[in-house]
């Protein structure tokens, strides 16, 4: 945090080039993040009281700022990304072990195929004639759609599609023409 004398300054400063005495800073908005309680200024050699007295909250100036709290507090983004490095760190696993052959076998089908975790898969409804390749060509191959709706639900949303929102999203496909195929629908 700077020194509250270099708000006051600006505050000055402000009043005269806008030659407006009457409104801080001039009339113009300022707007200041962070806990004032984290971030002291450095004051060189100075005291435990000196330090205290640069803070912008020994400033008269702070009766005239509004304080506004955030509602999400830092402990909620760091549950959050805790969740998400925990998950990172379990998929990381599963392709661990799928690379190196120690992950469970789909004894069913045979030992080529491995057994997909139940929170990986999409449901796949009963086939849609409509939607089905084998039974009309051209069509959109059985389920397609399915994991497309799922992958992208919200899209239309514009909270939701953001730039970040495609980044994570990715379908693989065996050839162009089901992309296309897709991205019509």
């Amino acid at each position: 945090m700077s020194h509250r004398q270099a708000f006051e300054v600006v505050n000055r400063t402000l009043r005269d080039i806008l030659e407006n005495d009457t409104e801080p800073f001039g009339g113009n908005v300022f707007v200041l993040s962070g806990d004032v309680r984290q971030i002291l200024p450095v004051v060189k050699k100075g005291t435990p009281g000196e330090t205290t007295n640069a803070c912008l909250k020994s400033s008269m100036l702070l009766l005239l700022f509004q304080t506004l709290v955030s509602r999400r507090t830092c402990e909620c983004e760091r549950m959050i990304l805790l969740t998400l490095l925990k998950e990172m760190a379990a998929f990381s696993d599963f392709l661990l072990q799928v690379g190196e052959g120690r992950y469970g076998v789909n004894a069913a089908l045979s030992s080529d195929y491995i057994k997909i975790p139940h929170e990986m898969l999409i449901e796949n409804p009963v086939a849609d004639e409509e939607d089905d390749a084998e039974i009309r060509p051209g069509a959109i191959p059985r389920g397609m759609n399915r994991i497309t709706d799922e992958m992208y639900a919200g899209i239309k949303n514009p909270e939701i599609a953001t730039d970040e929102c495609f980044t994570n999203r990715t379908i693989l496909t065996t050839t162009t023409t089901i992309v296309h195929q897709s991205m019509t629908r």
